[in-house]
C-alpha cells in the first residue's frame, strides 16, 4: 500500500454495524459496474466492507455501466462503510470530490482510485437513505392539509442509555416543532432497536413527498436511521358469497393448538371456524371493530383451518390459536386493517411471544404447545434494500430464543406497470406468449417490487406466490387472464433476493388467480381487480356469516404452507414419539420437511431468474402422506456447534445395480442465532457436504446450485443430484451424508444449534425395487448420527 493510503488506512475505524455506528460519520459508496469486488478493494485501504447488495436501477446519464456487455444491464451494487474517525470521513470526502472534478488524485492514493473508478456517488447518510424505502407520494401526496398521519422514526441504537435519551429528546423536540408528537417510544437491546411512534402534520409529509427535505428538520436530523409508514398490503378479493358448506364436519380434537396466527380479529363465529379458532387479545381490538370489518383475520384462519375450500379439503385436526395484532384504521377511507395506533412492530412481535411462551404475573403462557406461528402480514411502506428491517430482526432473535417456526408471506405488489407494450396489445398474445410478456413486465419491474418488511427474516420460512388456485374459472366479461389460462408466477408476489444475496423466498404456493381489469383506452399498467362470485382465487370465509369470498395474493399463499406445516408437525410427533426433541429441532424438521416437498414450476424461464420469487420450488409435495414404494424419506433432528461436523447414515436397498435414473435430495434447515452489530448477522452457518460412501460419485446438483443455496444469510439448504449410474452396494451398505457448522459474526460462543435434515433416495419405478420398506427395515429405533 502507498504512504499516503496507508495514513489514511489509519484514520479508518470501522463499525461492527450500521446500526452501532455513529450517524453522522457513516459514507455510503453507491458502486455503478455490474460486477466488481468492491471488498477487495476496500480492503486494500484497510476499510472493511459492512454491507455490499444489490440494486436494480435503469442507466441514465449520470449513471453507466462500465461493460459494454453487461450481465444484467439494470444491476448495480452499493457499498456501505461507517468511519469512526472525523478526520478520515473528512479526508475520504474531499478525496472524492477532487476524484469528481477531475478523475484525478494526489500522488500515492492509487488504491483509492481503484475504489472511485467504480463509483457514482460517496455521501454521508442522509435524507434520501431515510426515506428511500417509502413512496411518499403514493402514500400521503393527495391527502388533505390540516390532518396528522401516524409514522415511525427509527433512531440509531446508541451503546449507552444516557446518549439515546439525549438523543430521543432531540428528535422529539424536532416533532412538537413540526405541529406532531410522540405517541410511545421503545429500546430493544437484543436487537438494537429505538424507535418512536409520531403523529406529523400532512404538510412535513406533503414536503417529503416532494423532496422537499430542507423544510422538515426530522429528516435531516443525524439521530434519525429511518422515517416511514406503516400499513398493511391487503390481498385482492372478491364479494362474499353464501357457503358450499353442505354438512359441518366432526369437531376439532381437545389437543392444545400448535399454529398461532398473528393478524387481524376474526370472526370466530363464522360457522366454518366455531371451536376451531381460539382468540387471545390482549389488547382488545375486537372493540375497535365491527364483524364485516374483521377481514384479514377471518380470511387467513380459513385458509389455515382449510385451505382452498374449492379442493374440499378435511379441516385441521387441532383448533388455531390467532392473537390479533391489526385493526381497522381511521386513517383509511375503507378502514382496512393495520397496527394499532401507537404500537411499534417490534415491540408488538416481542409482547405475543412472551404471551405465547413465558410465565407472566402468576399466569401460564396462553400458547405453551405453539410450534409454528403464521404472519401473512407485512408493511408496504418497507421495502428490503440492503438493511435487515428492526421488524425482521425481532423475528429472527424470536425464533431463535423460542425455538418456533415462523412462516411470512413475501408481500404483495398491487399493479404492475408493463414493458414495452400496453394492455392493448397484451391482449393481443395469447398462451405462452402472453404469459412471458407478463413475466418479462415482472422482471424488468423487480426493484420496485422486492420483498417487503419482515419477510426478509433469515430463520422465517418465506412464502410467494403462482398463479393458481382451484376455482377451474376463467375470465368473464372485462376481465383477462394475464398468464391466458396457463400456470404462471403470481402478478402479486414480490420479488428476491434476501439479505446478503440469500435465496428467498425459500418456496412458493398456491396464491389464487388474479384477472385485470381492461381498461376503456389502452394503458401501461395492469389494475387487479377482485373475483366475481365463482372466482379465480382462494376460497375462503368471509366475515359475514355463512358467507365466503375468493381471495388472491402471498397471504393465503402464506396461509396454505402454514396449514400444510401444521400436518408435518403432526407426523414429526408421529415418527419421532418417545425421542427427547427440542423445540428447535422440532421446528427445524418442519422447517426441512417443508422444504424438501418442493418442485419446479413450469414456466419459461424469464428475464430473472425464476428462484427469486419462489426459492427451492413450488411446495407440490404433502410429505405427511407417506411416499411411493420407490422412494424412502429419512428425517434426522440434531445440534451442531461451533466447527464441528457430523455424518448422517442412509442405509441402502438391494436392486440398484442397473443403469437407471436415481435422485438424491437433502434438505437442511436450522435455527440460527444473531448478532445485529455485525454485518454477517447470521451466528451459525450450516452446510450439506455432497453425498458419498457406498454410491458411485456425484456430479454438479439439479436445479439449484451449491452456491445459490448456501448463498447469503440463509438457514435453509436443499440440493439434489440425478445419476444413472449402477450402485455397486445393496442392503447392508450406506451413503454418508455430512452436516458442517461455521461460526460468523462474533461467534456463537459455545451454543448448540438446532437443525433437521431430511434424505430421501428415489429411483425410476422401471427398476421395481421397493426402497421404502427395504430401508425402513434397515433404520433401528434411532438413526445413527456420528460426531
Amino acid at each position: 500500500m502507498d504512504s499516503a493510503t496507508d495514513e489514511l488506512a489509519a484514520q479508518i475505524q470501522v463499525a461492527a454495524s450500521i446500526p452501532d455506528a455513529d450517524p453522522q460519520l457513516v459514507l455510503v459508496f453507491e458502486a455503478i459496474e455490474e460486477q466488481v469486488d468492491l471488498q477487495k478493494v476496500a480492503r486494500r485501504l484497510g476499510m472493511e466492507v459492512l454491507i455490499e447488495t444489490e440494486d436494480e436501477v435503469d442507466p441514465d446519464a449520470d449513471f453507466t455501466l462500465k461493460s459494454k456487455t453487461p450481465r444484467n444491464p439494470l444491476l448495480s451494487s452499493c457499498l456501505h462503510a461507517a468511519c469512526l474517525n472525523q478526520t478520515a470521513f473528512n479526508n475520504l470526502l474531499g478525496k472524492w470530490r477532487t476524484w469528481k472534478r477531475g478523475g484525478k488524485l494526489p500522488h500515492g492514493y492509487a488504491p483509492l482510485r481503484d475504489l472511485f473508478v467504480h463509483l457514482k456517488d460517496v455521501r454521508p447518510w442522509g435524507p434520501q437513505d431515510r426515506l428511500k424505502m417509502v413512496d411518499w407520494e403514493e402514500h400521503f401526496g393527495g391527502q388533505l392539509p390540516g390532518l396528522l398521519f401516524e409514522v415511525e422514526v427509527e433512531l440509531w441504537y446508541r451503546k449507552t442509555v444516557a446518549a439515546r435519551d439525549k438523543s430521543q429528546r432531540e428528535v422529539a423536540a424536532l416533532i412538537s416543532q413540526a405541529g406532531g408528537e410522540v405517541r410511545s417510544s421503545v429500546v430493544i437491546d437484543s436487537i438494537g432497536y429505538h424507535g418512536l411512534r409520531c403523529t406529523v402534520p400532512t404538510e412535513s409529509l406533503s414536503d417529503l413527498a416532494n423532496g422537499r427535505f430542507d423544510s422538515v428538520q426530522l429528516v435531516k436530523s443525524a439521530n434519525v436511521m429511518y422515517l416511514r409508514v406503516s400499513g398493511q398490503a391487503m390481498p385482492v378479493y372478491g364479494v362474499p358469497i353464501e357457503s358450499s358448506a353442505d354438512t359441518p364436519p366432526s369437531a376439532p380434537s381437545n389437543l392444545p393448538p400448535i399454529v398461532c396466527l398473528l393478524d387481524g380479529v376474526p370472526a370466530a363465529n363464522h360457522p366454518l371456524l366455531k371451536d376451531r379458532v381460539l382468540v387471545h387479545d390482549p389488547d382488545d381490538l375486537a372493540s375497535d371493530s365491527t364483524v364485516n370489518e374483521r377481514k384479514h383475520g377471518t380470511w387467513m384462519s380459513s385458509a389455515v383451518v382449510w385451505g382452498d375450500i374449492s379442493e374440499g379439503h378435511n379441516p385441521l385436526l387441532r383448533p388455531i390459536l390467532v392473537r390479533p395484532i391489526l385493526a381497522p384504521s381511521n386513517d383509511t377511507a375503507d378502514r382496512s386493517e393495520e397496527l394499532p395506533p401507537g404500537q411499534l412492530a417490534p415491540d408488538l412481535m416481542l409482547r405475543a411471544f412472551r404471551e405465547l411462551f413465558e410465565e407472566r404475573d402468576g399466569e401460564d403462557p396462553v400458547g405453551a404447545d405453539v410450534a409454528i406461528v403464521n404472519l401473512s402480514v407485512g408493511d408496504p411502506a418497507t421495502l428490503f434494500d440492503t438493511l435487515i428491517s428492526s421488524w425482521a430482526r425481532m423475528l429472527d432473535w424470536l425464533s431463535y430464543h423460542y425455538g418456533v417456526l415462523i412462516i411470512v408471506s413475501a408481500g404483495n405488489h398491487g399493479r404492475l406497470p408493463l414493458h414495452s407494450l400496453n394492455t392493448e396489445e397484451l391482449l393481443q398474445l395469447r398462451g405462452d406468449e402472453r404469459r412471458k410478456a407478463v413475466l418479462e413486465s415482472q422482471g424488468r419491474d423487480q426493484f420496485n417490487r422486492r420483498l417487503i418488511s419482515p419477510s426478509e427474516s433469515i430463520n422465517s420460512i418465506t412464502v410467494g406466490a403462482i398463479h393458481d388456485d382451484g376455482s377451474q374459472v376463467g375470465p368473464v366479461g372485462y376481465v383477462a387472464d394475464p398468464a391466458d389460462g396457463l400456470l404462471s408466477i403470481s402478478p402479486f408476489t414480490a420479488v428476491g433476493t434476501g439479505y446478503r444475496r440469500s435465496l428467498k423466498p425459500e418456496l412458493a404456493a398456491s396464491g389464487g388467480k388474479a384477472f385485470f381489469q381492461i381498461p376503456p383506452k389502452p394503458s401501461d399498467v395492469l389494475e387487479f381487480k377482485g373475483a366475481t362470485t365463482r372466482g379465480p382465487g382462494i376460497r375462503v370465509a368471509a366475515p359475514e356469516s355463512g358467507r365466503e369470498l375468493f381471495i388472491a395474493g402471498t397471504s393465503p399463499a402464506c396461509a396454505l404452507v402454514t396449514r400444510q406445516a401444521a400436518e408435518l408437525y403432526e407426523l414429526v410427533e408421529q415418527i419421532t414419539d418417545g425421542k427427547a426433541l427440542t423445540r428447535g429441532q422440532r421446528a427445524s424438521a418442519v422447517k426441512a420437511l417443508l422444504v424438501h416437498g418442493t418442485g419446479p414450476l413450469d414456466v419459461p424461464q424469464a428475464d430473472f431468474p425464476l428462484e427469486r420469487v419462489m426459492g427451492n420450488g413450488v411446495h407440490v409435495r404433502d410429505l405427511s402422506s407417506g411416499c411411493a414404494s420407490n422412494e424412502a424419506v429419512l428425517l434426522f433432528c440434531g445440534s451442531i456447534g461451533a466447527s464441528e461436523s457430523q455424518e448422517l447414515l442412509f442405509p441402502l436397498p438391494d436392486g440398484l445395480s442397473v443403469r437407471e435414473v436415481k435422485r438424491i435430495d437433502a434438505t437442511l434447515a436450522w435455527l440460527s442465532p444473531v448478532n445485529w452489530r455485525h454485518r454477517q448477522y447470521r451466528k451459525a452457518a450450516l452446510s450439506l457436504v455432497k453425498p458419498s460412501g457406498d454410491i458411485p460419485k456425484l456430479g454438479t446438483p439439479v436445479g439449484l446450485s451449491t452456491n445459490t443455496a448456501t448463498r447469503g444469510a440463509g438457514t435453509v439448504q436443499h440440493l439434489s443430484w440425478e445419476t444413472q449410474q449402477a450402485f455397486a452396494y445393496g442392503r447392508g451398505s450406506e451413503m454418508s451424508i455430512r452436516v458442517k457448522c461455521l461460526e460468523q459474526a462474533g461467534g456463537l460462543d459455545g451454543a448448540k444449534v438446532p437443525y433437521a435434515a431430511v434424505v430421501s433416495l428415489w429411483v425410476a419405478p422401471a427398476v421395481g425395487v421397493d426402497v421404502y420398506q427395504q430401508v425402513r427395515e434397515q433404520v433401528r429405533s434411532r438413526v445413527e448420527v456420528r460426531p
